[in-house]
């Protein structure tokens, strides 16, 4: 059982593509195209539509203004070849996982699941091999789910699905390949630059070289593995505290920029888990062995002598391994780089549908908060006018500003169209 786990600000989106008809197959379930709900305390156990949900979920949220990205959501997918869960089941395993979790209360077996939750959330069943379930951090009455420590309270809550329903114990360490980014992060831009270029996204080119440089200032501490680094072509800004505490480094890629011209940092998170400060931290300060030195003792010398000048000549030779390390970091990157760069183009073969649906996903997500302005302004415009709008007057005032709005934007693309028109002799 593989669980994964992102946070967002509105139910909507998230509810859009759980029942929406998607471009995979896993968007076709028992049928027909988009998820159904099967579990959860919302009520509403069979429905194919998310819209009553995404509400629920969003109302619950709203009684938190201070809360950002009160949406939780994770996804439990079982491995190829488990055998295929019933609805009773996933309903019943996604209760298991949500008490482990914490938003849902251990009180006893006598209480019915939908009862012991502090927090509305729905499962939607996505496919035959796994279900997403959406939470609202926030309930009713205000309290606040922190979900603190989630990825690792869901590891050892997958193992116990595991146990529970005699799955296949999925593996816990990142492979060599899974610790490149995977799809799913990466930006529709990242994609479209990606397929133009045959080069793998700056994001994946990145992760590689601060890899390259944890491997190379093993034992070295910090400023080893700054230097390692800046040979490594990394730049970096350690976040650090008042106290002069490290909490992590955010890195970028020389070169990389957006379109004010900002380069473009990335935290250890958005690269790999494996390269957070926690994990990278003890790395860097456990020494590393160097091969033993042996120093022949000279006559008459003391044993202290003795044992001073070998003490230092490993000292040494541990530095010169570090140097070697080092010197030989370019061609590490270089060697690297270009074995991403393979796998990149081997993946990306045939991949124009899956960057045309992050393409797709990325001008949803534009008119997605286009709208979501248009609703905030036409809300505005009716506070300042001393109105109390419900929100069905809401809804409607903000479609009339995107009727307005569209209108506008055809005018806009006719106007081109018989310009591009005229410029080409087709005026008439």
């Amino acid at each position: 059982m593989i669980a994964k786990i992102t946070r967002g600000e509105r139910a909507g989106d998230l509810a859009a593509y759980l029942h929406g008809p998607g471009t995979k197959e896993e968007h076709v379930y028992a049928g027909r195209s988009g998820g159904a709900v099967i579990g959860g305390n919302v009520c509403l156990d069979g429905s194919r539509d998310g819209t009553t949900w995404a509400w629920i979920l969003s109302d619950a949220a709203r009684t938190r203004p201070d809360i950002t990205r009160p949406i939780w959501h994770a996804s439990l997918r079982c491995a190829p070849g488990d055998r295929t869960l019933s609805d009773e089941e996933w309903a019943e395993a996604a209760a298991v996982f949500a008490e482990a979790m914490g938003f849902v209360d251990a009180i006893g077996s006598d209480v019915p699941w939908e009862q012991r939750a502090t927090q509305p959330w729905v499962v939607v069943r996505h496919g035959a091999d796994h279900v997403h379930l959406a939470v609202s951090r926030v309930g009713f009455d205000g309290r606040v789910w922190h979900a603190r420590n989630d990825y690792r309270a869901a590891q050892a809550a997958c193992v116990q699905l595991e146990q529970l329903y005699g799955l296949t114990v999925a593996p816990r360490v990142s492979s060599k390949d899974t610790q490149r980014t995977a799809d799913h992060q990466l930006s529709a831009g990242e994609w479209r630059r990606g397929q133009r270029t045959g080069a793998a996204p700056e994001r994946v080119q990145l992760a590689e070289r601060v890899r390259a440089a944890v491997d190379a200032a093993a034992g070295a501490g910090r400023e080893g593995f700054e230097a390692a680094l800046e040979r490594a072509g990394v730049g970096y800004r350690a976040n650090q505290a008042a106290n002069g505490r490290v909490s992590g480094y955010s890195f970028t890629l020389p070169g990389h920029i957006d379109q004010a011209g900002e380069a473009v940092w990335f935290r250890a998170s958005q690269l790999d888990r494996a390269l957070s400060w926690s994990k990278v931290a003890p790395v860097l300060q456990t020494p590393v062995a160097a091969p033993a030195v042996v120093v022949p003792k000279k006559a008459l010398e003391s044993k202290a002598r003795h044992e001073r000048r070998t003490e230092q000549a490993q000292a040494e030779a541990v530095a010169q391994q570090q140097t070697q390390r080092l010197d030989a970091l370019p061609t590490v990157v270089a060697a690297r780089v270009q074995g991403d760069d393979a796998w990149w183009r081997a993946r990306r073969r045939g991949g124009e549908e899956a960057g045309a649906a992050i393409a797709q996903r990325g001008r949803l997500e534009k008119q997605v908060d286009f709208m979501h302005r248009l609703h905030q302004d036409a809300l505005e415009h009716q506070r300042r006018q001393g109105l109390t709008p419900g929100r069905g007057q809401a809804q409607d005032a903000t479609k009339a500003a995107a009727q307005t709005a569209q209108a506008s934007s055809n005018r806009t693309v006719n106007d081109r169209s018989r310009g591009a028109g005229r410029d080409a002799g087709l005026g008439r």
